[in-house]
């Protein structure tokens, strides 16, 4: 695929609250970087250590 040829793209980040999301969704969109950004509560469930931990992010 040539790069040139993308138009769009879909960037997942997780933040350290909602705050810190939306103060990086703000820039996104000021810098015309983004159109529209989304911010949803994610929850994560893995593997860490031998454990299986859950957390909210």
């Amino acid at each position: 695929m040539d790069v040139q040829s993308v138009k769009y793209g879909i960037v997942m980040v997780t933040a350290g609250s909602r705050s810190e999301a939306e103060a990086i969704a703000s820039s996104l969109v000021e810098a015309k970087l983004a159109a529209c950004v989304s911010i949803t509560p994610i929850k994560s469930i893995y593997s860490w250590e031998g454990k299986i931990e859950s957390q909210e992010e």
